[in-house]
């Protein structure tokens, strides 16, 4: 399954942004997904700071923060929220159940 990414340039370095099954998990422990619509500004930022986790974890925090002040809302794509929930759907699904092995209740 081909992965959606968030590609750009920034300060002079490339960048390609993703969320990965373990990046959504972490998410999910922390309940940045459970408070997407009691808090979407702040969800907005937190998947996009989270996004540089798999392929530029070396990147600050402070700098990861930097770069989202300076993003553009929208694009052709969609808003940068519809992108990154995009992201986090097909991680959603790289770690759900895939349906090939039939299961049953017993209730004695």
């Amino acid at each position: 399954m081909a992965q959606t990414t968030l590609d750009f340039e920034y300060g002079g370095k490339n960048y390609s942004l993703c969320i990965t099954a373990e990046v959504l998990r972490r998410l999910d422990r922390n309940a940045v997904i459970a408070n997407l619509q009691q808090h979407p500004l702040t969800t907005t930022e937190d998947l996009f700071v989270a996004a540089f986790e798999p392929k530029h974890s070396s990147v600050s925090y402070k700098t990861r923060k930097e770069i989202y002040g300076e993003f553009k809302e929208t694009s052709e794509d969609g808003t940068l929220l519809e992108v990154l929930l995009e992201m986090v759907d097909e991680a959603k699904q790289a770690i759900s159940p895939k349906g090939n092995v039939a299961w049953r209740v017993t209730r004695a």
